[in-house]
């Protein structure tokens, strides 16, 4: 069973499109995210980034049969924790860690 494990991806485009060529080249069983997925430079528009981007990104790793098993960092908004919570429920392969 291959995992994959990133952090700190703090809502950089190119490092999610990285993750999703990494994990399907390598056959990957589920990405492990540990945290500060959302933009950091605007925490403001981190909401925008969940709805306009994560949803698209979560639904081709769907797609592709890989699991996402995430969670929301230190630099990650809690204003945004409720949102984000029912987002992951649009998808059968999100699961959000939440502690």
């Amino acid at each position: 069973m291959k995992l994959l494990y990133v952090t700190d991806i703090h809502g950089v485009k190119w490092k999610y499109e990285r993750i999703l060529r990494i994990a399907k080249y390598h056959k990957v069983v589920a990405v492990i995210n540990g945290g500060d997925m959302l933009p950091k430079d605007e925490l403001f528009s981190q909401g925008s980034f969940i709805r306009e981007y994560l949803d698209y990104y979560f639904a081709r790793f769907e797609r592709l049969g890989i699991y996402y098993l995430c969670y929301l960092g230190n630099d990650d908004l809690r204003i945004f924790q409720k949102q984000f919570m029912s987002f992951t429920c649009r998808h059968i392969n999100l699961v959000w860690i939440n502690a």
